[in-house]
This record gives structure tokens, C-alpha cells and sequence, in this order.
């Protein structure tokens, strides 16, 4: 008796219609009785796989397409290995082509969601020291390098004085006429002094320069004035008739024709010390204020000066009047140097960008765009050292894990998916769910056809 082992299905159905036996394995002949357990295991012929030919049967009457018959050529029976492999490659392909046909046609969704934004703050307290010792930040301690600052100006001001009394103002005027007492011409020059002869004397000064012509007897005039003010410079006529200089007198005779009026008496201010004081801190003040921007044009990029750390070092001070003089206005010049302390502002938001890091919670994310900082008031000086406060200010953003939300939601119903996204995530607002194609109100079952937006709040 003949039987065969093999796998291959038109195999197994070729030996059935030619009457041969098959089975699946050697075991299952065995167990089967078809093989005794004493009988001899041979090796079998190596031969070509099976082929199958066409064999066309005629029609004796008309000529037609003839049926198509398979025929067995006996052979070893056995399958080749290409042809497994082949049928694998194929199998693989069609799996993978139908994969790809659903999620082709699978509903593709995009959640949209909105992180939570929070303000968060830190302020830090830190010393600016402009000693040489000191070039790099200590954060440890809060100290980071400052830069010594001066200048020197000198300005001069004016103050009304407050106190008035009664008290000779205005100057007496008038006219003199000279008068030659030689052949040749003589030149008066501008404030050339005169005087009357009784009494105590009273001074005048020419106001206008005279030129008296050549010869005996000729003759000009000019005008003059009191060198005092008050009533005392009203003089009769024929009064000033002498030359402070007794030399001009040999040569040139003066005689007032006329009497000098003008000079009066009346309220006015008065010199006093509380003045001085006065002109004296204004022109601190301007010193201070003129210094404090000379020296803000000469500061590198970055840098500011603290007003609390300007001095004012005076080295002169000079008024124009002395207590108990009449005037109006007292007048000072004052020479000084002025001080500052300038700070980087890169190394003070340093120190507070640190500090405002520490105050970032987790799974939260600090926004480098927004960041501001501000300086806070001088709390100390000590030897041109400032401390001072700087306090930064930064918007942080919660985090959101995409991937988390694409395993969680696939196959939910929308509402019930942006229900789980509201009560779960840190968001803002009721999340964007849009599924295309909206089949069955639902995201897709696949995590990967789930698409998450997280908008950008930094803007």
C-alpha cells in the first residue's frame, strides 16, 4: 500500500481523487496501524515537486473550449521552501494593507486645551558693594559688584532775601560841567571820581566819559552819580567842586550848576544769615541734581544709580553779600564734588531670577517671556554699600502630559471625554473636542488618531 505525508492542501486533494492515502504526519500513519512499528524508515527519492499539466479532452462533434482537467504527476510529494515563504510575504502584505484601510477610514479627532496661568513673585533683598574686594555675584549672601561714581561741578544761584527795612536805596544823580585851565585838550575818563568840599565828603563818579577842548575857559559836561545810596547824595548846586584825584584838579576845574536828586530812602531787603542758608541748600540741591546726571551719561549699559547713594562734598562756597547788606537777591557759588553708587541691573535680577525659580511649583512651567523686575528703596547705606530690595515677577504655565490624554480618552463620548480633560487636567476652559468623521459621538478607539493642541499662552 501507498500513502503520503504532507501539509499541502492540493496536494492532500490530488492523492485523494488518485486513491493514495495522506496524512498530516508520520506519527499520525503509526498511530493510525497504517505503518508497523517494524517497519524498515526509508529515505525517499529525490525527485521534483509534482507538476500539473493541461489535458485537453476533443468533442467529436463541434469544436468548443474544452474542459480543463487536472492530472497528477506521481512525484516525492514534498513543498518547496520558496514557495512558503511566498505565501507568508503574501499573508503579511494583505494584513497590513487591511490595517491600513481602517485606519484610513477611522475618525481622526483634535482636543484643543488651554494650560492654567499664574502670576508668580519673589522678592530678595540684596547689598550692592563697590569695594574692590568685591567683582563677582555672591548668592549665598546676597552681594553683587557695584561701581564707585563722581563728578565735579561748580554752579552759582540767587535767593530772595525775606527780611526788608527801611533803608537808602536808590542813587542820587546830577550833571557837573568841567572846565579847562590850560591851552590844551584833557581827556575825563569813565568813573572818575568826584567830591564835594564841606562836610563830610560825598562821593560821585562820572557816568559818560568828557573831552574838554583846548584853551583857558573852555568848557563840557557829564553826567554823575552817588557812589552811596539814600538822601545823603542830594546835593545843592555849586556842592561837588573837587577831583578825588588832586592832580585832575591843576589841570580841569568842576562845578555842579545844579543840584543832584534821586536818592531816597524805603523798604528793601535785607542780608541776614537765614539767606545765606537758603542759597546755600538750593545750591546743593542743583549740585546734586546737575551731578546725578552727569554722571547717569557716563553709566555703562545696564547700569542705575540709587538718588539715596548720592554725596554732595563741598569744597567752596562764595556770596556776593554780606549779612546786613541791601538787596533783594543774595547770590552764591558753590564748588563741590559729587558722589554715587552704580548698580548693574543684570546682577540684581540675577539674584531675584533665582529667587523667583524657587517659588515655580512642580509640573509647572516658568514663561522667559514677561519677566519683569523692579528696584525697591534704599533700606541701607554703609560706606557707599546700598542694600537695597528688587523684586521679579513671571508668568507660569501648568504642563500638560499629551500623552496621558491620548490614552485616556480613546472611544469616550465627547462630552464625557471633555468632562475627564476639565476635572483632571489644569486648564482654563471647557477643552476643544473636534472628531471627523463624527460617526458614532465619540473619539476614536486609537490613541494615535487622537491629536492634542496645547495652546501657547505666552502671547
Amino acid at each position: 500500500q501507498l500513502a503520503m505525508v504532507t501539509l499541502d492542501m492540493k496536494t492532500r486533494d490530488a492523492a485523494k481523487q488518485a486513491g493514495v492515502k495522506t496524512y498530516a504526519a508520520e506519527w499520525i500513519a503509526r498511530q493510525r496501524g497504517f505503518i508497523s512499528a517494524a517497519a524498515d524508515k526509508s529515505e525517499p527519492e529525490k525527485t521534483a515537486a509534482p507538476k500539473l499539466r493541461l489535458v485537453e479532452t476533443p468533442s467529436p462533434r463541434r469544436v468548443r473550449i474544452q474542459n480543463k482537467k487536472l492530472v497528477l504527476v506521481v512525484g516525492s510529494g514534498r513543498v518547496g521552501c520558496l514557495q512558503q515563504i511566498i505565501a507568508l510575504i503574501l499573508a503579511g502584505i494583505l494584513a497590513l494593507a487591511l490595517v491600513l484601510t481602517v485606519l484610513a477610514l477611522a475618525p481622526a479627532a483634535t482636543v484643543t486645551l488651554t494650560p492654567q496661568v499664574e502670576v508668580i513673585t519673589a522678592t530678595v533683598s540684596l547689598t550692592a558693594d563697590p569695594s574692590p574686594g568685591v567683582t563677582t555675584v555672591d548668592a549665598e549672601n546676597n552681594i553683587i559688584p557695584a561701581r564707585a561714581i563722581q563728578t565735579e561741578l561748580t554752579l552759582f544761584t540767587e535767593v530772595e532775601t525775606l527780611d526788608t527795612e527801611e533803608a537808602p536805596v536808590d542813587f542820587a544823580t546830577g550833571s557837573v560841567v568841567f572846565i579847562n585851565r590850560t591851552q590844551d585838550e584833557q581827556f575825563i575818563p569813565l568813573s572818575t571820581t568826584l567830591r564835594t568840599s564841606s562836610g563830610v565828603p560825598i562821593e560821585f563818579v562820572t557816568t559818560q566819559t568828557a573831552t574838554v577842548p583846548a584853551g583857558t575857559g573852555a568848557a563840557t559836561s557829564t553826567t554823575v552819580i552817588a557812589v552811596e545810596p539814600g538822601p545823603r547824595g542830594n546835593v545843592p548846586a555849586g556842592q561837588i567842586n573837587r577831583f578825588a584825584n588832586p592832580t585832575q584838579g591843576l589841570l580841569v576845574r568842576v562845578i555842579n550848576e545844579s543840584a543832584t536828586s534821586g536818592g531816597t530812602i524805603r523798604q528793601a531787603g535785607v542780608v541776614r544769615d537765614d539767606d545765606k542758608d537758603r542759597v546755600r541748600a538750593k545750591l546743593r540741591q542743583l549740585i546734586q541734581q546737575e551731578g546725578y546726571e552727569r554722571m547717569v551719561a557716563e553709566l555703562d549699559e545696564g547700569e542705575f544709580i540709587p538718588p539715596e547713594s548720592l554725596q554732595t562734598i563741598e569744597l567752596d562756597i562764595t556770596y556776593n553779600h554780606f549779612s546786613g547788606d541791601v538787596t533783594d537777591a543774595l547770590g552764591a557759588e558753590m564748588h563741590a564734588v559729587v558722589r554715587g553708587t552704580a548698580v548693574g541691573n543684570y546682577y540684581a535680577n540675577q539674584l531675584a531670577y533665582y529667587a523667583l525659580l524657587e517659588q515655580v511649583p512642580p509640573d509647572v512651567t516658568l514663561l522667559p517671556k514677561g519677566l519683569k523686575f523692579s528696584a525697591g528703596g534704599i533700606e541701607d547705606v554703609n560706606d557707599r554699600a546700598l542694600t537695597f530690595s528688587v523684586t521679579a515677577e513671571g508668568l507660569a504655565v501648568s504642563d500638560i502630559d499629551e500623552d496621558l490624554v491620548r490614552q485616556s480618552i480613546p472611544f469616550k463620548p465627547i462630552g464625557e471625554a471633555q468632562k475627564w480633560l476639565s476635572d483632571n487636567l489644569p486648564i482654563i476652559s471647557v477643552p476643544g473636542v473636534d472628531v471627523e468623521p463624527n460617526w458614532l459621538g465619540r473619539l476614536p478607539a486609537f490613541p494615535a488618531r487622537i491629536k492634542v493642541v496645547v495652546v501657547d499662552v505666552s502671547e
